[in-house]
């Protein structure tokens, strides 16, 4: 006699849109890390800027709402400094910057030497930092790993 029995899997059963959560669980993973890294770039900084991020339909926006950190990330121009509502600028003799070109963190720097007393001077600009395209790059080319972790939790 032939005995036949259906076979069950014990697997769960593929349901697609855990898929679908599942990479916008990893999204959001890569975003969380996006902030960590802007955090960095600023750790050493009296003030801290507020990083955002959104959800969006296709993924996450991060956005960081912070006059100096986007003038450090986009740099600016040499230009003329003039005192207007005193007599003299007043700033010390030197500087060492915080943060560096093509480096995501942040180390200790500041105002060196003694006071300075000038009626106008010629800043040579500051020298992009790069942070946005930086990061952008870091995790565009890590997103596929963020997203197929939480996928394989998913199955």
């Amino acid at each position: 006699m032939i005995k036949m029995a259906a076979i069950k899997p014990s697997a769960k059963a593929l349901q697609f849109t855990r898929f679908a959560e599942a990479s916008k669980l990893g999204m959001q993973d890569a975003a969380e890390e996006v902030q960590k890294d802007i955090e960095a770039t600023t750790k050493t900084w009296q003030h801290q800027p507020a990083v955002t991020i959104k959800e969006r339909t296709d993924g996450y926006a991060i956005t960081v709402d912070d006059d100096v950190w986007n003038m450090l990330d986009k740099g600016t121009r040499a230009h003329r400094i003039i005192a207007r509502k005193a007599k003299r600028l007043r700033f010390m003799g030197g500087y060492r910057a915080k943060t560096r070109p093509g480096y995501i963190g942040s180390q200790s720097g500041g105002s060196t030497g003694g006071p300075v007393f000038r009626s106008a001077v010629n800043h040579p600009g500051t020298v992009a930092r790069g942070w946005s395209k930086l990061i952008g790059a870091k995790y565009r080319a890590r997103l596929a790993s963020f997203i197929s972790k939480r996928i394989k939790e998913a199955m």
